[in-house]
């Protein structure tokens, strides 16, 4: 019952269940909104409690990419697949299946990479399906690299929000130093920020105090006192227990659903802490990508830094109208929304 309260409330399309009994898949596949364009989003290989919390978070993820794609002014929707990583018994045969479910949707949800499936994983997709994202194809540069740069201009925007003109002495903290958190950090302390990071992995640490990231143990990153938190790794790091120990008055999250659950957005607001909506943040892979497969061109850097322009104007109608960011971000994306919906009502001429 909440799965079908859930797809009702956002407005969901569809959310197919695949199954494969040898293989042991077990996978949901959510479409919010495919009216505008093909639902774009990422297959997440995960562990999961349950079916119905994987469904949950597949709802979740793909009204989200909505919402990322209408604000960044790409011609789609939201999409989004999991997979309930600890059923598998056999990774290559469950994924090629999968693969068979995304290519009789025919091309209405096209899947790229997210937590969990790695270059194995688009390989055996790619047996099965043409509807599948290239993690890069020697043309354009690694995902993470434009997500960064969309978070960067993210992170300006914020920030002069605030009354800071730029990132010289700013103090940033990165939780998670996978390949988007290095290639942030990498850009922050170009632009004069002083940078911390943790992650739970001993390669990743290294290679970013080689950068010039300042670490701190993973236990400690959310107290540190900084201008800015961002986290860069899973969701769910930001709720009940943890938000009371920020030490930022600024999160710029990249990494999708922080909060584990939207109503925290007022709790933080209500603590004077600036939330920005991870949708609109995260989203330089998908501009660059998805571009680059309709047009062939490879720079997007002026739509990238768009996204700052984006922040700035829902940080200023937040703060007009006395609602967080992420509530006017939402309300911004529906209301593009219905007013493409009532324009393809109208009868044509």
């Amino acid at each position: 019952m909440e799965l079908l309260e859930t797809m009702a409330r956002a407005g969901h399309e569809q959310l197919i269940a695949v199954q494969d009994a040898d293989s042991g898949l077990r996978a949901w596949i959510a479409l919010h909104h495919t009216k505008r364009g093909p639902a774009f989003g990422g297959i997440r290989i995960w562990s999961y409690r349950n079916e119905e919390e994987a469904a949950l978070d597949a709802l979740r993820l793909s009204q989200a990419m909505t919402f990322k794609c209408v604000l960044a002014g790409i011609p789609g929707g939201g999409g989004k697949t999991v997979v309930l990583v600890d059923s598998l018994r056999d990774r290559r045969k469950a994924v090629r299946v999968l693969g068979e479910a995304i290519q009789n949707l025919g091309g209405l949800y096209q899947a790229g990479p997210d937590a969990g499936f790695d270059e194995h994983d688009q390989r055996h997709l790619a047996e099965t399906t043409q509807w599948v994202a290239r993690f890069h194809d020697g043309v354009l540069r690694p995902a993470a690299e434009a997500t960064a740069e969309g978070a960067e201009w993210a992170v300006r925007a914020a920030l002069q929000h605030v009354g800071t003109s730029d990132l010289e002495g700013v103090r940033v903290s990165v939780q998670g130093l996978g390949a988007v958190g290095l290639a942030l950090s990498r850009r922050l302390i170009a632009g004069g920020a002083e940078v911390y990071g943790s992650d739970l992995k001993v390669a990743a640490c290294e290679h970013a105090r080689e950068l010039g990231v300042r670490l701190l143990d993973p236990t400690e990153i959310l107290r540190a006192e900084v201008d800015v938190f961002v986290p860069c790794a899973m969701g769910g790091v930001l709720h009940e227990l943890s938000i009371p120990r920020l030490g930022a008055k600024i999160v710029a999250p990249v990494a999708n659903n922080a909060l584990a659950n939207e109503s925290l957005a007022e709790a933080m607001h209500l603590r004077g802490v600036l939330f920005l909506p991870d949708f609109v943040l995260n989203a330089g892979a998908l501009i660059e990508g998805a571009g680059y497969e309709s047009t062939g061109r490879t720079d997007w850097s002026s739509e990238i830094r768009a996204i700052g322009n984006t922040v700035t104007g829902l940080l200023d109608e937040a703060a007009a109208s006395g609602q967080t960011p992420m509530r006017a971000a939402a309300a911004q994306a529906r209301r593009i929304l219905d007013a493409e919906a009532t324009q393809a009502a109208l009868p044509t001429a």
